[in-house]
């Protein structure tokens, strides 16, 4: 196990709000109990921050990394959500492969487009391995994008032996010289501004305040300059692909071969295609079909969520680093939801990941905090420290075993 850089986080628990506010304040031990706050980076001014916080009575989630719940947290499922490429991309996850014994996976400092789909690709499977390792699992997937690979990856349906071919191939088909540009307006409007452009297309429905559109670079100029509000957002995004997009068709046998050699596997979990808006069938000839299909049509990310919700999920877990957790709460506004990142663009991966298993367990879930070095309420926090490495080491072990044991 190498280690990792770790923030303080405070976890404290009571039966009510006062209780928990006194804790507090007196600086006090707390224990445990259905109302629950957690707090990143826990100086004397945060603390007092959560403390008036605690004192609304109300609950707080995620800003400025502090949560809190005034009793039992949300039912309702969790969703893994999946980004793809993103504008920025964060700190590799090596503190936390190093945490959890996993192996080194290939680095590079190019900056193409199949380079940045792998490290996409790599951050979000080394993430949702440890989400599993300290017992969150998903009742449900879904991917935005190039994400949509990644849960198909994590439900099971592209088995694991499958993934380094897989995020190593995706980057080496040819895709057409086209720029995408997000606009903070609504699909509908989204596409009227490309209404005589034969070659500019509505790429991804993301949310009600987010559209891209993608085509040629002139072309989606002139789209932009006819946004007569200047306070709506507009940008022309770091990457070139046409993926979701009818202009992507000319180059898609190369992506249907890498497709082909993948083996399909029945999933753990319900994988949801953010084209259809409905979980991936059963029938491997539909399956094939729909995988290319995602590559041609557009992203209906705003409908997925809200699918999603009318189903049952309340807690959106963003494995990697995007926007996702932005759009599902502007698409849910004051639905009952949480959104949790577990990936950061800003902080060591394994901060982030601290923090996501802090604000779960402040929302009522209960991963294993030992395995991140974060002592329970009223717990030993050397004493978590010691059986997180037990833990590493022990899953270590496993490893080399496995990997022996399939070359043997």
């Amino acid at each position: 196990m190498s280690e990792a850089s770790v923030t303080d986080v405070l976890l404290a628990a009571a039966r009510t709000p006062a209780e928990l506010l006194d804790a507090l304040r007196s600086r006090r031990p707390a224990g445990t109990g259905p109302c629950r706050v957690a707090v990143f980076d826990p100086t004397p001014e945060r603390v007092e921050q959560a403390a008036r916080i605690v004192a609304r009575g109300e609950p707080w989630r995620g800003g400025n990394d502090l949560w809190f719940t005034p009793g039992p947290g949300l039912g309702g499922g969790v969703v893994f959500l999946f980004p793809g490429l993103d504008g920025r991309m964060g700190p590799a996850p090596d503190d936390v492969r190093g945490w959890f014994g996993l192996p080194a996976e290939p680095r590079t400092d190019d900056d193409s487009l199949g380079a940045r789909t792998q490290a996409a690709l790599r951050l979000n499977r080394v993430l949702d391995t440890a989400l599993r390792r300290i017992g969150i699992t998903p009742d449900a997937v879904a991917g935005h994008s190039a994400g949509e690979w990644s849960a198909l990856f994590a439900a099971g349906t592209f088995p694991a032996r499958a993934f380094e071919a897989t995020a190593r191939d995706m980057g080496t088909s040819p895709v057409p010289d086209v720029v995408f540009a997000a606009v903070g307006l609504p699909a509908a409007a989204a596409a009227r501004l490309a209404e005589g452009e034969p070659r500019v297309v509505l790429s991804h429905d993301n949310a009600p305040d987010q559209s891209v559109l993608c085509g040629d670079e002139d072309a989606v100029e002139r789209c932009l300059d006819r946004i007569a509000d200047p306070a709506v957002p507009r940008r022309v995004l770091p990457f070139r692909s046409g993926f979701h997009t009818p202009m992507l068709a000319p180059y898609l046998p190369g992506f249907a071969e890498v497709f082909d050699r993948i083996p399909l596997e029945r999933p753990t979990v319900p994988v949801w295609s953010a084209t259809t808006v409905s979980p991936y069938p059963d029938d491997e000839a539909t399956l094939r079909a729909l995988l290319e299909r995602h590559l041609l049509e557009p992203v209906l990310f705003r409908s997925v969520v809200e699918r999603l919700h009318d189903d049952g999920a309340r807690v959106f877990v963003q494995v990697g680093c995007g926007s996702l957790l932005r759009f599902v709460a502007a698409t849910l506004a004051d639905r009952p939801h949480a959104v949790v990142g577990a990936g950061s663009t800003t902080r060591p991966q394994f901060d982030q990941l601290r923090w996501a298993a802090a604000a779960l367990w402040a929302e009522g879930r209960a991963p294993d905090l030992g395995a991140l070095g974060l002592a329970p309420p009223g717990g030993d926090t050397v004493a978590a420290v010691y059986e997180a490495a037990m833990a590493t080491v022990s899953a270590s072990i496993d490893e080399v075993y496995r990997n022996w044991k399939g070359r043997a």
